[in-house]
């Protein structure tokens, strides 16, 4: 893929496109952003609730309708009075106006990234709206396996030992989001992933060894679609190993790649700007290099899958064999038996 360079130093880079952004208001943009893009779902989402068609749209404005069009690509780079009239045109209440008015101030900004609101519509709203129109997902994760490859059971076990004291509905909402946002892997004209998982994240033991059995088996199973890849990065490798934190690079079709970096309690950061993003794909070649190849990747995971199998079938074993103790010792004494001391020495 090509770098993009427009040649304008980072600091100086705001004021530079502040200036730009007044000078081109009626027009397109040749390279939608991410946060313009994610503004303009938002806005066709208001639209779409509304009942009423672009051109109706557009003629409630005063607009042509290629102007709502540009809106909702992302290819105009639309004010927060925009924002406020196309929203207004839409009947919308302002508890709906004020979270997208806000996120238009972000996305005038043009700072080339930005944090993913909470407030609108969840956490993972950002992620989902671009990971959905993404034509490649590469992703990096070196501490637990990534959510689009989770069990219900993985997940449940990770979302309340992050947090032990949230509520079971909140819970039971955030294992949904996660298995629907799965869906993704199984559509009839699917993107195509690539994950580089870590050793480390494959071993650590999530829930019981029960989970990580059918945890690792899922894994195996969504490794066999043609469209996704799954590549180990072995923990022997030492610190070639050693890549940084997880990470999400998405390259599309139309649009420069971006980068999401997940937040442990809320949201995440979403990265464009093409110098920032540079630095990511730059690490393409050394997780390539590093990492087990595919049929390798498969197998490594398969035979963890048998070993959490075995331990769990130990553990059952164990258990069986304390409860059967305890039975008999609580016969024992129904009888009115006397268990005899235990000798110290044989």
């Amino acid at each position: 893929m090509a770098e993009y360079n427009h040649g304008v130093d980072l600091a100086r880079r705001p004021r530079f496109l502040s200036v730009l952004r007044h000078s081109v208001t009626g027009m397109g943009i040749r390279h939608a952003s991410a946060a313009y893009r994610e503004l303009g779902g938002m806005l066709r989402r208001v639209r779409e609730k509304a009942g009423l068609s672009g051109d109706a749209l557009a003629r409630r404005l005063g607009w042509s309708p290629a102007t709502v069009s540009r809106m909702e690509s992302g290819r105009r780079p639309s004010t927060t009075t925009d924002v406020i009239q196309y929203t207004v045109m839409c009947g919308a209440r302002l508890s709906e106006v004020q979270p997208i008015v806000d996120f238009a101030r972000v996305a005038e900004c043009q700072e080339g990234y930005y944090l993913s609101d909470k407030r609108i519509d969840g956490s993972l709203q950002s992620l989902i709206f671009h990971e959905s129109s993404a034509e490649h997902s590469i992703i990096y994760e070196p501490q637990v396996i990534h959510g689009l490859l989770q069990t219900p059971e993985y997940a449940r076990a990770l979302v309340t030992a992050v947090k032990p004291d949230i509520d079971e509905d909140r819970v039971a909402g955030a294992v949904r989001t996660r298995m629907e946002r799965r869906r993704i892997l199984s559509l009839p004209d699917p993107a195509r992933f690539t994950f580089f998982i870590h050793e480390h994240a494959l071993r650590l033991r999530v829930g019981s060894d029960q989970v990580m059995h059918e945890q690792l088996l899922h894994l195996v199973l969504t490794a066999a679609m043609d469209h996704v890849s799954l590549r180990v990065v072995p923990s022997a490798a030492g610190e070639r190993s050693a890549l940084g934190g997880a990470f999400h690079l998405m390259e599309f079709q139309e649009h420069r790649p971006m980068v999401y970096l997940e937040n442990l309690c809320d949201g995440g950061l979403i990265i464009d700007d093409p110098g920032y993003v540079r630095s990511y794909r730059e690490l393409m070649p050394m997780l390539a290099d590093v990492a087990l190849n595919e049929g390798q990747s498969r197998e490594f995971a398969a035979g963890l899958a048998d070993e959490y199998d075995r331990g769990s079938q130990r553990r059952v074993a164990d258990l069986l064999a304390k409860e059967q103790l305890q039975r008999r010792r609580r016969n024992e004494l129904r009888r009115g038996g006397v268990e005899p001391p235990t000798p110290i020495y044989q």
